[in-house]
């Protein structure tokens, strides 16, 4: 994790905030921070599927879960999980367990449970069963073309080669057999906090006035610290834009550019 308070003494001495001005911790800096994080968030999980540092970097944020399915009409649905400490922010994978004819969950997640809290009967947990289980991945499908891949005379969906499409807040899974899925998702980056309190000033001296963080209370940044280049730049940016330095704003985009 990337600490807030050593990121902002780094921040400082990148722009030289001193001769600059003032960049506010929480007013300035810290919402900075969280606009650089969803951005951030966002850019990775769209390179995820090609990259494997964006991969990498995502991995604070990759949560998996048995969900149940639901069989409604001619293809089985599941909800979103709704989970306040792993809100769901972007699809990563969907997969399949299958022991002969039958969908189970994966033991290596919430202890085999499912997202309602059910699992299966003691003897389907056997180690003689799991040697007949495989996983087979579940293929995203375009709306467009649902229809197609289900009609198709030859190729369409089976246990062994199920698909699924997101629709209505959550998704559609064929064939309708399927009764588990493993969805793996990125959760959405927790709100960075800077905590923070100020000495008392001595008008006379003019001592004090001190800054005095409070790591306790605050929330660091959950990316990797090969990341932290990567935020001083970005912050550099905003920087050059809030002191109209235009000569800074150039060198932080420049910058970001070659990073």
């Amino acid at each position: 994790m990337i600490d807030l308070y050593d990121l902002y003494q780094d921040f400082k001495s990148y722009c030289n905030t001193a001769v600059g001005g003032w960049f506010r911790p929480q007013s300035d800096f810290q919402n900075s921070c969280n606009s650089i994080n969803t951005e951030m968030f966002v850019k990775f999980t769209g390179e995820a599927e090609k990259s494997q540092e964006a991969k990498d970097n995502l991995f604070p944020f990759l949560i998996s879960k048995n969900i149940l399915v639901s069989k409604n009409g001619p293809y089985g649905t599941f909800q979103i999980p709704v989970d306040d400490k792993a809100p769901y922010g972007r699809f990563a994978a969907a997969r399949i367990i299958v022991g002969g004819t039958t969908c189970i969950p994966c033991q290596t997640v919430n202890d085999g449970k499912c997202s309602n809290g059910e699992t299966k009967s003691d003897q389907e947990l056997t180690e003689e069963y799991f040697n007949t289980v495989k996983q087979i991945d579940v293929k995203m499908i375009d709306d467009a073309k649902w229809g197609a891949v289900n009609n198709h005379k030859t190729k369409c969906p089976t246990l062994d080669h199920p698909v699924i499409r997101q629709i209505n807040q959550g998704f559609e899974v064929s064939p309708r057999t399927v009764t588990v899925v493993v969805l793996d998702y990125y959760r959405q980056p927790k709100k960075a906090t800077f905590a923070y309190t100020i000495t008392p000033g001595n008008v006379d001296t003019g001592s004090g006035d001190d800054l005095i963080y409070d790591k306790e209370k605050s929330q660091p940044l959950e990316w990797p610290e090969n990341l932290r280049k990567e935020f001083i730049i970005r912050l550099g940016e905003r920087y050059g834009l809030f002191t109209r330095d235009q000569f800074m704003f150039n060198a932080a985009s420049q910058e970001k550019k070659t990073a």
